[in-house]
Order: C-alpha cells, then sequence, then structure tokens
C-alpha cells in the first residue's frame, strides 16, 4: 500500500484455479488449483513459490496467530494432517488420520490443538496436538441417522458445539471430555419465555406517483408474544412408487431437510448463535448456562451470514439485501445502508477492536461505522 506503482501477476499454467487466500503476513497467497491437485504458496514481493501436494479441497487453515498453516491431505484412500510453519514454510509434522473420510477440523483458541471430525456417516471427532498425538476422541453416542455437519471451538477453549442432520447440538467439555449440554432445536417455542423477533417488510403506501415517492417503505422488527410460535420446519418430499399388479400407487413421505449448519460463539463463550437449514429463514441465540433459547430471530430472507461483536454481546445478521440486523439483550433492529452505498451484503467481518464492520458482496464493498 505504500507504492501505488507496484503490481504483481500470478499466472497458473496447470489448470484452473478453485480458491486464492491471503496469508496472515499479507505477503503470500495461497492458491488451491482445479482438482485439489496442489497448493501453490506464493510469495508475492519475491516472485517464488513452493507447493502442497494432495489437498483435501478447501481443508486448510492458519492459525489464530498466524504461525502455522494446517492441511488435510487425501493419499491412496487416507487422510493425513500437514503441519507448516509460516516462517519458513517448511513441514513441521505430517501424521495420518483414522479418519474414513474427514469432513472439516478447526483450530483451538491456544492455536495448540487441532478438533477434527468425520464425514456425515460417522459420528466421531477427534483433537489431536500439533506433533499428531491423538488427545482425545469423542463418539456421540445417541443414535442419530447422519453424523456431525458443523463444529465449532469457544473462544474460552472449555467447549466444542457440535451441530448435526437431525437438529440435536451437543456441548463437549474439553477439560474434562464429557458431554456438558445436549440441545435440540425446538419446532415451536412460546413468545412469553423467548425473545421472538419476526422482521417485517411493508411496501410503500399512496394512490398517486407522488404520494408513494414521499411514502417511505416499513422496515423493522415485530415483537411476538403468541403462546405457540411454530418455528416453520421445511419439509421435503420423497416420493416412493410401489407397483402392484393391478395399478401403481405413489406413496409420500415426509423427512425433515438437513439439519444445522452454522455455529457462532460469543466472545465469552456465553451464547451460541444458531442456524438450522430446516428452519433457513431463522437465527436462535442460546444461553450457555441455562441451556435454552434466549431470543429466536425470523427473517423475510434466509440469513447469508451473521457474527458477533468481538467484545460485546452483539449480533450482526445480513441477508442478501441493503441491510444489516443488528440483536442485543435490549432488543433488535434493522440498520439500512445508505442510499449511495449499494451493496446486498453476503458477508460481514468486524474489525478487531469492533469499532468497524465491513460489509461485502459478490463485486462490491463497503466499511460502517456503530455510534
Amino acid at each position: 500500500m505504500s507504492d501505488s506503482a507496484w503490481r504483481s501477476c500470478i499466472s497458473e499454467t496447470d489448470g484452473g484455479v478453485d480458491n486464492v487466500t491471503w496469508s496472515p503476513d499479507s505477503r503470500h497467497l495461497l492458491v488451491l488449483h482445479q482438482f485439489s491437485i496442489f497448493i501453490t504458496i506464493w510469495a508475492v514481493e519475491f516472485a517464488t513459490q513452493m507447493f502442497v501436494k494432495n489437498p483435501k479441497g478447501n481443508l486448510y487453515r492458519f492459525s489464530g496467530d498466524g504461525k502455522y498453516l494446517a492441511v488435510i491431505e487425501r493419499t491412496e484412500c487416507n487422510d493425513y494432517v500437514a503441519v507448516l510453519s509460516t516462517r519458513t514454510w517448511k513441514l513441521t509434522s505430517h501424521f495420518k488420520l483414522p479418519t474414513i473420510d474427514a469432513a472439516g477440523f478447526e483450530w483451538s483458541p491456544s492455536n495448540l490443538e487441532l478438533c477434527i471430525w468425520d464425514h456425515m456417516f460417522e459420528h466421531r471427532l477427534y483433537i489431536y496436538s500439533l506433533d499428531g498425538s491423538c488427545l482425545f476422541t469423542h463418539e456421540v453416542k445417541k443414535p442419530i441417522s447422519m453424523g456431525l455437519q458443523c463444529v465449532a471451538w469457544s473462544p474460552c477453549g472449555q467447549y466444542i458445539a457440535l451441530g448435526t442432520h437431525t437438529h440435536y447440538l451437543y456441548l463437549i467439555n474439553r477439560t474434562n471430555r464429557k458431554v456438558a449440554g445436549e440441545m435440540l432445536i425446538p419446532e415451536s417455542v412460546s413468545g412469553k419465555a423467548v425473545q421472538y423477533y419476526r422482521e417485517e417488510h411493508n411496501a410503500v403506501s399512496g394512490n398517486t406517483i407522488a404520494e408513494r415517492l414521499q411514502s417511505q417503505p416499513e422496515h423493522k422488527f415485530q415483537v411476538v408474544t403468541d403462546d405457540f410460535i411454530d418455528m416453520k420446519f421445511i419439509d421435503i418430499v420423497v416420493k416412493k412408487k410401489s407397483s402392484t399388479k393391478t395399478n401403481d400407487n405413489v406413496k409420500e413421505k415426509r423427512v425433515k431437510k438437513y439439519g444445522i449448519t452454522g455455529i457462532k460463539w460469543s466472545h465469552d463463550s456465553s451464547h451460541l448463535a444458531v442456524l438450522d437449514a430446516s428452519n433457513p429463514n431463522t437465527i436462535s441465540v442460546w444461553n450457555i448456562a441455562g441451556k435454552s433459547i434466549t431470543a429466536a430471530l425470523e427473517f423475510v430472507h434466509n440469513p447469508r451470514t451473521f457474527a458477533w461483536h468481538p467484545h460485546l454481546l452483539r449480533l450482526i445478521i445480513a441477508t442478501g439485501d441493503n441491510s444489516v440486523s443488528m440483536w442485543e439483550y435490549d432488543g433488535c433492529w434493522i440498520i439500512e445502508l445508505p442510499a449511495e452505498c449499494s451493496v446486498n451484503v453476503n458477508h460481514t467481518n468486524w474489525s478487531s477492536d469492533g469499532n468497524a464492520l465491513l460489509l461485502s458482496a459478490k463485486d462490491s464493498f463497503c466499511i460502517g461505522f456503530l455510534e
């Protein structure tokens, strides 16, 4: 940024590119090639390159302090973990996993451990140190049709939240390695026990063009206090044909679709924001101490992204339009972006001090400041 005339161009001749990622030091680019053949690590200033072979798709993450890069590799039907130092880009450890088909992993808040989970038909996760020692293994005991779908490590490092396809949310205590809580996303809640907010987006009113131009559309949250509030789980219909000699009958079996697809911890590990794909237009906020829902936020459009403030109990949600929603214990509000800022927000990211918020779309972005 200090030299506005400086430019660099990277040309990859071996097939296409699937993904490009900056390293934490902003001096290297990681280029994932099509079909996950390898990752090229480019030193932007010196135009030198290094390679990581056989990466398993997008399963590579930098540690929180930026000192290490962990990559899950797939070789001869086996999963491996490669840990590289970002100072020298040399391999510090390489070990084999017992997984059948590793689906994902997360760094611990201490940046000293990796939490790795198996594919959707398995119910196991593993905690490994960076030298390849398996610290412990956990398997969900309760029978579920499919395995883990998403995992999130709490900022304090004590709890690991597990989201499943069957709407169960498990809390694993990292210290004693036991289940600290088991919660089920409910199909209905009471507005007297839960803060329930429903987004309303009313169109402009008026009989004439002048009246309609002067009228402002009403965009706000309504507080719902009904005793029974349907969480509106979506069903999909699976049709089965059973043929007989006389006629053909079509039987319909209704099954729940997907499950928990997004988990985000608050900065103090006291709350969880959860998105369930079977109820895709609602974010539920859970109190960890009480193992109960504190608030439910129902939107007109499905949430695209949500993020907690780094220092406050404040949640920001974007649904792909020109506004963002903010939840706190005191209430829930919709913040309209200025007219000159035409960004249909699909991604949000707080600055480290929490004073600024990056709002971005596919081809545009803006930075907001909350007063």
